[in-house]
């Protein structure tokens, strides 16, 4: 009695042949699931890329001004939020592919940032009670950046890969590094943003044009308000460098003890600056670094920064 197959129509004698047969009904089922799983890859890259240009990856439009009385808007109350240090060859966005793994969850409310009670500006009370993450906004002209600026005290890089709604978002949103203070009582000396080189120019990509000195010229002050006042900032020094090669990098710079700890770290910075702009803050004025990643590649080493000082 022939043998039979139980995995196969026909007897051995047809075996060849209901053996093809079986073989090109399995690479049929196989190139459908293939079809299948590649539609739904490109119907996902469809979504992020819409979100990502459509509806800027999750960022408000910039807030108009509202012509009103300022009225008093309770903050919550300060808490206490251990930091750990940064190796001094790591920055926050170096943290950014752990950061993409985190951010495909469902989004929760982040940490609400330790703020002392104070007056928001009219224009930021609707976007902070949409996302109390919010710390201010930052706008320069000549460039796509006209953004909000968040920050997380004890989750620093919450938005590394999160919109301003708190969904995925490649861009991610620009935020305030969780070692500063803008509290009007015991601001930080140095205010540290972040925020990715984007390869579309969104976020921080254009950032990078302070390279170009004639720019600088065209565009030598900017604004960065927090939720409390408005801010005018004069352009000190674009500084590129990579991750490790300083003996005091801009990115670990938050504070001073002293004066001359002070005029060391600013000194630090702006001996590596890639054209003399002829400003030199004063020791006791607030100064503000926008930090980005020197190139579009990911886990780049490479870092752009802007050092700035406050001067209204």
């Amino acid at each position: 009695m022939p043998k039979r197959y139980r995995k196969l129509r026909g007897d051995t004698a047809y075996y060849p042949f209901a053996a093809r047969t079986g073989l090109r009904a399995r690479q049929r089922r196989h190139v459908r699931v293939l079809r299948g799983a590649g539609l739904a890859a490109l119907a996902l890259a469809a979504v992020l890329l819409v979100r990502q240009t459509v509806f800027r990856g999750g960022q408000p439009d910039a807030p108009a001004a509202v012509p009103t009385v300022p009225a008093v808007t309770p903050l919550p109350a300060p808490t206490h939020v251990t930091v750990q240090p940064l190796a001094a060859t790591r920055d926050a966005l170096a943290d950014t592919q752990r950061a993409d793994a985190s951010a495909h969850t469902t989004p929760e409310t982040a940490a609400v940032p330790a703020a002392a009670a104070g007056k928001i500006l009219p224009r930021y009370r609707a976007l902070y009670e949409k996302n109390p993450d919010l710390i201010g906004w930052l706008r320069i002209d000549g460039t796509d950046i006209d953004l909000p600026v968040v920050q997380t005290p004890g989750d620093n890089e919450y938005y590394l890969r999160r919109g301003f709604d708190r969904f995925y978002a490649v861009g991610g949103t620009l935020f305030l590094d969780e070692r500063c203070s803008v509290s009007a009582d015991a601001p930080t000396a140095n205010w540290l943003i972040y925020g990715h080189n984007m390869h579309d120019g969104s976020m921080f990509g254009q950032l990078v044009r302070y390279r170009d000195e004639d720019f600088y010229k065209a565009h030598p002050t900017f604004t960065f308000d927090t939720l409390y006042e408005g801010g005018t900032w004069q352009v000190v020094a674009a500084v590129d460098t990579t991750l490790g090669a300083d003996a005091l990098p801009y990115y670990t710079f938050f504070d001073a003890d002293t004066k001359l700890d002070w005029q060391h770290r600013v000194r630090a910075i702006t001996e590596k600056a890639l054209y003399d702009t002829g400003v030199m803050p004063e020791y006791g004025a607030q100064l503000l670094t926008l930090s980005t990643c020197g190139d579009t590649h990911p886990d780049t080493d490479a870092r752009f920064a802007l050092l700035a000082v406050r001067i209204d």
